[in-house]
């Protein structure tokens, strides 16, 4: 979602649009407070059917477990903040198979947790960078356009903030995928989107609605490691 380094490439002119979107998340005593993250919710196909369930834990530093069922099947991506590993369970048999995660799938799943977790601030942790696009339009709003990029550009996120309230309206990243977050939910003070919509040559590709955001949850080291 989020992250910022001053010290690492930032462009004259940037901190605004940064500042002004890191407000929106809410008082900076509160985003520095938080120290996990534990998301809920479902994933509908884009034909309005329920597809399935989804669970996310996020714990600093860079700690990350998602968890998806369809049907009788659940994967779970997890990164220790070293290495990774991608899990899919029969549930009715519990028979599965457990596959080890290259360097840059361990990277970008890394990335997206420090810029869940540190709301902007945060890409000096991965020796990323973030450049000021100039402005654009997107479905009608104004908005600055902000790149993170990181591993010599081959992994990034375009953003597009809104520039009068600072919402994050929309991100696509190196692959083409571009998700639009909807609504908000506030927990523990902070506040992110209630849904997001994902994207890709203007194919809708899902739309996961989260139930619940807890900050703050207690989760143990253990849930994110190699599976015994």
């Amino acid at each position: 979602m989020l992250t910022l380094a001053l010290a690492a490439g930032i462009c004259h002119g940037v901190e605004d649009p940064l500042e002004l979107a890191r407000a929106y998340f809410g008082p900076e005593e509160k985003l520095k407070a938080v120290r996990s993250i534990y998301y809920q919710g479902k994933i509908i196909h884009p034909g309005g059917q329920a597809d399935g369930t989804f669970r996310l834990f996020l714990k600093k530093p860079h700690f990350q477990r998602m968890e998806i069922r369809i049907g009788d099947v659940q994967t779970i991506t997890a990164v220790n903040g070293s290495e990774g590993y991608r899990q899919q369970i029969l549930l009715p048999t519990g028979s599965g198979r457990v596959g080890i995660l290259n360097s840059s799938q361990v990277e970008k799943i890394i990335v997206n947790t420090v810029e869940n977790l540190f709301f902007l601030k945060g890409t000096e942790f991965r020796s990323g960078k973030v450049n000021f696009l100039g402005k654009a339009t997107l479905q009608g709003r104004k908005c600055y356009k902000l790149k993170f990029s990181y591993r010599d550009n081959k992994l990034f996120y375009e953003r597009y903030v809104d520039l009068e309230t600072g919402k994050i309206i929309a991100t696509q990243d190196e692959r083409g995928i571009v998700v639009y977050q909807r609504g908000e939910i506030l927990s523990g003070g902070v506040r992110f989107s209630k849904s997001v919509e994902s994207y890709r040559a203007g194919k809708h590709l899902n739309t996961i609605h989260f139930d619940l955001i807890r900050v703050n949850t207690a989760m143990k080291d253990e849930i994110f490691d190699f599976p015994q």
